[in-house]
């Protein structure tokens, strides 16, 4: 086996094979894998209890379909957050791709399948930017995603103000992915669910995501095994931009129109995702399908608050109250395992 890979089974110990643990180890790691889903079933009876209106099936759909960009742009959070990263641009390159995508549609510049693509590719090299900053002139990733949120809001922001700062979305594709269901599951949601499949495959079932945790849990030692971290994690910051991207153009769809203010501040909700989901802001660990729990926890909560008529700016505190403790969690834990 590669040096690299065995590095980074020790970096991913749930892959381990259980016989091998003690009881209370196993129940340790029981607890660890799926308590979060404990988590969401009890939280989501004690919100029904004192909401009935929260458990109708029509509210659940809603929560499902209004947790669907921040649920997508937190996979490639998750994966620069696992190499020990962070994207504070996600927001902002959300905007570009819906920006130039929908720019080039109602102007007639080029097909929906195109436009389409040049938004996506477009919010994808603003990750490569940010990667090349990070891992080539080392300047930290909280810098340069910063510079970055600034810079591409505000060219977007130009680029709308050729539209007198507004582009409507009246696309049927859009139209269809923000409205329509298949055999009654929203398209959002069945959109949502096949990017994680597919990202959870490549982290659990290749060289790729075996890589990326080596790369989190001891980067020096991976690097000595020849893994190229540094490709790696600017990758990382690629997709980032990319699931960015996605997300962007979902939320034109949802919004039928872009505006300067789409996706602002969106970055912290993405954030909180991937660390309610387990996440750890140091690397290393975590599963990537846990952000898309940790995204369902958070929508719960806000939309709970929505139903009980709390008004936005408290909406907004708890939301910082979550990430706080998300982080004091994650330190605690980590503490305690040193």
């Amino acid at each position: 086996m590669h040096r690299g890979d065995e590095l980074a089974r020790a970096a991913h110990p749930i892959d381990q094979p259980h016989s091998s643990l003690s009881g209370e180890e196993r129940l340790r790691l029981i607890v660890s894998e799926y308590g979060i889903v404990l988590v969401v079933l009890v939280l989501g009876a004690l919100l029904g209890l004192t909401a009935p209106r929260f458990l109708l099936a029509e509210n659940i759909v809603t929560i499902f379909k209004q947790i669907s960009v921040v649920a997508i742009m937190a996979i490639g959070m998750f994966l620069v957050i696992l190499v020990g990263g962070i994207d504070l641009s996600v927001g902002s390159s959300a905007l570009f791709a819906a920006v130039v995508t929908m720019f080039l549609l109602n102007h007639g510049y080029l097909p929906t399948g195109l436009a389409i693509a040049a938004g996506i590719v477009g919010a994808s090299a603003v990750g490569l930017i940010n990667g090349l900053l990070v891992e080539s002139a080392g300047i930290s990733p909280i810098i340069v995603t910063l510079g970055t949120m600034i810079a591409v809001r505000g060219l977007a922001q130009t680029i709308l103000w050729i539209d007198n700062a507004w582009l409507w979305v009246r696309n049927p594709t859009f139209t269809f992915v923000a409205q329509r269901s298949i055999l009654t599951v929203p398209v959002l949601v069945i959109l949502t669910i096949v990017l994680y499949t597919v990202f959870a495959i490549l982290l659990r079932q290749t060289g790729f995501g075996r890589h990326l945790y080596a790369i989190g849990g001891n980067i020096r030692a991976t690097a000595l095994c020849g893994v190229p971290v540094a490709r790696l994690r600017t990758l990382t910051y690629v997709l980032s931009g990319f699931t960015a991207g996605v997300g962007g153009l979902i939320l034109a769809a949802r919004l039928s129109a872009v505006s300067p203010g789409v996706g602002n501040n969106i970055q912290f909700d993405v954030i909180l995702a991937v660390l309610l989901g387990g996440a750890s802001l140091t690397g290393g660990s975590g599963r990537l399908e846990k952000s898309f729990l940790g995204a369902l926890i958070a929508g719960m909560i806000l939309n709970y608050l929505t139903i009980k008529g709390i008004p936005g700016p408290y909406q907004t505190a708890v939301n910082g109250l979550l990430i706080l403790a998300a982080v004091v969690i994650d330190r605690v834990s980590k503490g305690r395992a040193g």
